[in-house]
């Protein structure tokens, strides 16, 4: 078996948006670098914020625009997890074998990806999985707030769509793909406690 790649991110309140590229890099913008620690070795990348970013910083991204940091990754990571406590993280334009993507209070999306396994979990926010390709599954869940799911959902696909306290939306061309019970089969879950549950 190949070696397996893992980028790996904690951070605290910046905006994190990962993409794909030739290669392994980042990016700061509105925010201190030294707020960051990185771990490069033969399993993978760790990026870790170990402070919020200052509050001179916060004041300024009024003007400037919000502290993010953007990491571009090489062919060969394989898996993505990332948590973040406050504000978004973004994956797109990624192939992987799994993204795992979790934010306590703001936003987590992923746009135009190819993996076998998506998970996306919000605490109190929003979640949305726009064009994924799936290979097993993918997951979109929220406990207060919004929980999407956008673009086209291949026929064969299993559909669950839940929402405990709320709403839910399924616009008529996924219909046809609520509740399949065979196995072996990809599965899309959009799951809401409080809130939306929308597939579009």
């Amino acid at each position: 078996m190949a070696n397996i790649s893992k980028f790996v991110a904690k951070t605290r309140d910046i905006s994190l948006t990962v993409r794909r590229a030739d290669s392994f890099n980042i990016s700061y913008i509105n925010c201190e670098k030294d707020i960051f620690e990185i771990e490069e070795n033969q399993d993978g990348i760790k990026l870790v914020q170990t402070e919020k970013v200052s509050a001179f910083y916060w004041f300024r991204w009024l003007v400037k625009g919000n502290p993010e940091v953007i990491v571009t990754l090489p062919e060969n990571v394989d898996v993505c997890e990332i948590e973040a406590e406050s504000n978004q993280v973004l994956v797109t334009d990624i192939k992987a074998n799994k993204i795992y993507a979790e934010v306590h209070n703001g936003k987590v999306e992923v746009s135009n990806v190819q993996a076998d396994d998506v998970f996306l979990k919000c605490l109190n926010g929003s979640a949305v999985a726009h064009n994924v390709k799936a290979v097993a599954s993918c997951m979109v869940d929220t406990l207060n707030g919004t929980s999407v799911l956008e673009g086209e959902i291949t026929k064969d696909a299993c559909l669950e769509v839940v929402c405990e306290n709320g709403i839910t939306e399924v616009s008529d061309k996924n219909k046809l793909n609520l509740g399949c019970k065979t196995d072996g089969y990809i599965h899309y879950a959009v799951h809401c406690l409080n809130g939306k549950a929308v597939v579009q």
